[in-house]
């Protein structure tokens, strides 16, 4: 949908689908312990822009053990999830995926996915969510802004939608949306309570 903002550019209303209750309560528990049992392979994220105060996270490029997992069933999902998206069909090359650990303080600023020529066929963005139950952290939510079209160019614009993360939640959106993720708060830093996540880009072939 395309609206007309106060200053008169045109601004195109963000969408996402959320799925809740994606996997397994069994699978979704058993990722969680073995992504715990693997904090010692998780690194410093970074970003192509190499600014160290851009991004606060840790990351792990990526274990099977959820790859297969989360793979299958987002195949199974994505024609759905297309149609509620007004996106295309499109072949799929390859479904991208790591995890991530926000900890006390971590974050992520407005970026998109796609805005790179090396990433420029990431098409559809996903974040699954995982965590302790109950939840020892809080904020993390994901900000969707609305995006504007300047010079021709997507770009991101002033209003947004906010997406609290829920256990077992999947969330999937076009790649070149603009978004971020708020400051985490995790009293005790203990990386089990991290607002774990994993996320990835479905590629067009």
């Amino acid at each position: 949908m395309i609206l007309s903002d106060k200053n008169n550019q045109n601004l195109i209303k963000s969408k996402c689908v959320k799925i809740e209750n994606f996997l397994t309560e069994v699978e979704n528990q058993k990722i969680l312990a073995s992504v715990i049992k693997l904090e010692a392979y998780f690194e410093k994220s970074t970003t192509s822009i190499n600014d160290p105060e851009f991004r606060k996270s840790r990351v792990l490029h990526l274990a099977p053990i959820s790859k297969a997992r989360i793979s299958h069933r987002i195949k199974l999902v994505l024609p759905q999830v297309l149609s509620k998206l007004s996106h295309k069909i499109f072949p799929i090359a390859k479904i991208e995926a790591q995890v991530t650990a926000h900890n006390h303080g971590h974050y992520y600023q407005a970026h998109n996915d796609n805005g790179m020529p090396e990433v420029a066929k990431r098409e559809i963005t996903y974040i699954y969510y995982f965590h302790q139950q109950p939840k020892n952290f809080s904020g993390g939510e994901l900000v969707l802004y609305d995006g504007k079209i300047d010079n021709n160019y997507y770009t991101q614009a002033n209003s947004f939608k906010k997406i609290a993360p829920i256990n077992n939640t999947i969330i999937f959106f076009p790649s070149r949306y603009w978004h971020e993720v708020l400051p985490v708060n995790c009293p005790s830093k203990t990386f089990a309570d991290s607002r774990f996540t994993i996320n990835g880009w479905i590629w067009r072939n």
